[in-house]
């Protein structure tokens, strides 16, 4: 559904990112992974469409997002950055009805509010409706404007049909304890699959990545380095070569786990009795 096709930015003469190509599928949660300064925000920025990269281009279903109106962009994509410049003031009601102000034809209808409610009551926030920001915590406030996101994009009926969606999430889960961090991304990994909402999301934590994403982009210095199914990006060789850490990984029937920093055959021997 969305496609980077051959992007390039650059600040002055430093290239962030070079010659960028990746696809990202509508029901599929896509995460995108690497050392700091590997392009991960930059590359997300110019998919989301705030920034524009100094070559290439990014269509959706094979339209230049350059020629979306940022009305209709606004209305089936949500971003989520890891910045949050909002004056104080505002409560968490009314951050979360933001996301709606896109779909609005003159005032917020029944749904709207509706929408907004849902959204408060799946991040579990109804109880935090009427503070005021400046009140928050790091982590109330990153899921507060998780559920803004999600009031965004979230899935409406066009004629007989579901209307895709995007959602993109940058380093979602930071300052959340890891109750919430699973939380998110299993609300993500719901709408991926229930609504057919192409997920895209930035993460550090290789075993959520493990865990919550169907396929994987391995960036490296501003370029893709591996991209797939996810089973098939986080080998040992793979992240051992692009963190330039001893990697073990542990296999069950359900998931697997990643441990960095030790290999796991002197993990065996420093636990063995």
């Amino acid at each position: 559904m969305v496609e980077a096709k051959n992007i390039s930015f650059s600040v002055r003469k430093k290239k962030i990112l070079n010659g960028v190509n990746s696809s990202f599928n509508s029901g599929e949660v896509t995460a995108i992974l690497g050392p700091n300064g590997a392009g991960k925000s930059t590359l997300v920025k110019c998919i989301a469409g705030t920034i524009n990269p100094t070559q290439g281009n990014v269509e959706i279903e094979g339209k230049d997002i350059n020629n979306i109106s940022l009305e209709k962009l606004a209305c089936r994509r949500g971003y989520l950055n890891q910045q949050f410049n909002l004056a104080v003031g505002y409560t968490v009601k009314e951050i979360v009805s933001i996301g709606r102000f896109p779909h609005y034809k003159v005032y917020p209808t029944k749904e709207d509010s509706e929408i907004v409610t849902l959204a408060m009551e799946l991040v579990d926030i109804n109880s935090l409706s009427n503070r005021t920001t400046h009140t928050l915590s790091g982590g109330e406030l990153q899921r507060v404007h998780f559920a803004r996101t999600l009031a965004q994009i979230w899935p409406t009926i066009i004629g007989e049909e579901k209307e895709k969606k995007i959602l993109i999430l940058d380093e979602p889960v930071n300052n959340l304890d890891p109750q919430y961090q699973h939380s998110i991304l299993k609300i993500a990994q719901d709408f991926a699959k229930n609504y057919n909402v192409c997920v895209i999301i930035v993460l550090h934590d290789l075993n959520l990545v493990a865990q919550y994403s169907d396929c994987s982009v391995l960036m490296r210095e501003g370029e893709v380095f591996c991209a797939g199914k996810t089973k098939d990006v986080l080998t040992e060789k793979l992240l051992e070569e692009i963190y330039n850490v001893p990697v073990s990984i542990i296999k069950n029937k359900s998931q697997f786990n990643i441990i960095t920093g030790i290999k796991f055959d002197k993990l065996k021997q420093e636990f063995t009795p």
